[in-house]
């Protein structure tokens, strides 16, 4: 059940009316609608997700030490996610038959980091509220944001969801125009693209050289829009309920330096790697080795948060690596914004296709047979995609969250209604009433 699908909206649907005429039960009907949620695509995994809510709830009232609670709270990611490939790589295939080496839970490394983040922050007293089992369990699945984030912190989410539901014409307003922009994001722009793009990186050998230039410039639009689309529809379904989520993107294409870029993209996983890992090493402090060190261990890490497979690893290594040079060497400083956003969009698109490759055969081909192929960027058709690639990085100017609340108050609900269901039916129908999971799912 993805936000984009038929599934979703009549859950939504009969979520609200639950909510409208059962308001006392508010928050048993967000924990069993989330855990139906959650079921929904696998309920063989959902005693994994009962587990994660009994051991965080038991480690926050004892008050467990984290060299203990968080290796335990890890120990299904590593199994689930990173225990075969370990196994692989170190060629203990004595042991392989006890790797798992099959479908994903959904969003587990999203749910391990939102627990990570709380079982610090109450140790550290960033955050001291007394939480029930049962206001913990509503944090930790509350299901507009427990597949793909944002990834929230205990004083992110948990007052708003103490506070009763109540349901504004204007939080209806701005939500459902969230939600719409995110539908039309998904279902519209990041499909359309992957089928075309998805063949190309499959096996660039068999492609025309042509088309290469597409997919690098293609791809990054696609994530983009992808995973966009999933939070702005995310942050629109909980702007509904009156509950606001932080918000994870902010014009990251149009950012000025690989450093801004990431403050920018998936802004809230940024953040906890930034304070969970990065500081904790020591960040920018003592010197410049030290400053190298943090950042390649953090950014190899973030990599591997994304995936089990070493072109992830690569990906984190070279960000970090790019970060640092980019902090120790000012010679784009004095170049003008426009410079500094097309230097900056090059180094992350060209990124971004060591993180869509896995296979390091297929990678190195395909930026081979790239620059074999420059020359086809002067084609008509190719000029032309370049010219709608930057219209499209351009248009983030006005993608943004005031922009959509402004825009959200000059149409009346009644307006507004048909429009939007106008386009979910349309998008519906090209999809034929399903569409592709979001690509962050996966991790």
């Amino acid at each position: 059940m993805i936000f984009s699908s038929i599934e979703f909206l009549i859950f939504f649907s009969l979520f609200l009316i639950l909510i409208k005429i059962l308001p006392n039960f508010q928050r048993i009907i967000i924990i069993f609608s989330s855990l139906f949620f959650y079921s929904f695509w696998n309920p063989i995994f959902l005693p994994l997700i009962l587990y994660f809510l009994g051991i965080s709830y038991f480690f926050v009232k004892k008050k467990i030490n984290l060299k203990i609670s968080i290796p335990i709270i890890l120990l299904p990611l590593f199994y689930f996610k990173y225990s075969y490939f370990i196994f692989e790589i170190t060629n203990l295939n004595s042991f392989a038959k006890f790797a798992y080496n099959s479908e994903l839970p959904l969003a587990i490394s999203f749910v391990t980091f939102t627990i990570i983040a709380l079982l610090i922050d109450v140790k550290t007293r960033k955050y001291n509220q007394q939480t029930n089992f049962a206001s913990l369990s509503e944090f930790l699945i509350y299901f507009p944001q427990l597949i793909a984030g944002p990834i929230l912190r205990a004083k992110e989410l948990i007052p708003g969801l103490n506070k009763k539901i109540i349901f504004t014409s204007a939080n209806i307003k701005f939500g459902a125009c969230l939600f719409i922009i995110g539908f039309i994001k998904k279902i519209f722009f990041a499909d359309s693209i992957a089928s075309f793009v998805d063949p190309i990186f499959e096996n660039p050998n068999i492609i025309d050289g042509e088309d290469l230039i597409k997919a690098y410039l293609l791809f990054p639009l696609q994530i983009y829009f992808d995973f966009s689309g999933y939070v702005d529809m995310a942050l629109g379904i909980s702007k509904i309920l009156s509950i606001d989520l932080p918000l994870n993107f902010n014009k990251p294409y149009l950012s000025k330096s690989l450093t801004e870029f990431w403050r920018n993209w998936h802004m809230t996983l940024s953040r906890w790697f930034k304070d969970y890992i990065y500081i904790p090493l020591g960040g920018s402090k003592n010197g410049s080795n030290k400053l190298f060190i943090n950042l390649i261990i953090t950014m190899s890490v973030a990599g591997l948060w994304h995936g089990a497979s070493f072109n992830f690893i690569l990906w984190g290594f070279l960000n970090g690596f790019f970060l640092f040079l980019e902090k120790k060497i000012f010679i784009f400083s004095n170049f003008n914004n426009l410079i500094k956003i097309i230097i900056t969009c090059f180094v992350s698109f060209s990124l971004w296709v060591v993180f869509r490759i896995e296979n390091f055969t297929i990678l190195l081909s395909f930026y081979q047979n790239l620059i074999n192929n420059l020359n086809t960027i002067l084609y008509y058709e190719n000029i032309f995609l370049f010219l709608i690639v930057a219209f499209a990085i351009y248009t983030q100017k006005f993608d943004n969250y005031k922009n959509i609340k402004e825009f959200s108050t000059k149409f009346n609900l009644i307006i507004l209604s048909p429009i939007i269901i106008l386009i979910i039916l349309t998008g519906l129908a090209i999809n034929i009433g399903t569409s592709d999971k979001f690509i962050y799912f996966d991790f």
